[in-house]
């Protein structure tokens, strides 16, 4: 099932680099670059590419849970 749930993509950007989202999301390193630096707003990307970053936030949100 397809989501995307702006505050935890929010907090994705605000806890991990432009690179590991990349990696762990599989969305390309530029277009993580921008939306964090903000030359390119998140309601602007594709609902495909808003949901591949919320299942990786969500992924990386349990995984801080269980460290802790």
């Amino acid at each position: 099932m397809l989501k995307a749930d702006e505050y935890k993509i929010k907090w994705l950007f605000e806890n991990y680099s432009g690179y590991r989202i990349a990696k762990e999301s599989g969305v390309s390193q530029p277009l993580i670059a921008r939306l964090i630096n903000g030359t390119r707003e998140l309601k602007n990307v594709s609902f495909e590419t808003a949901s591949k970053l919320n299942q990786c936030a969500e992924r990386l949100i349990k995984d801080d849970f269980k460290d802790k």
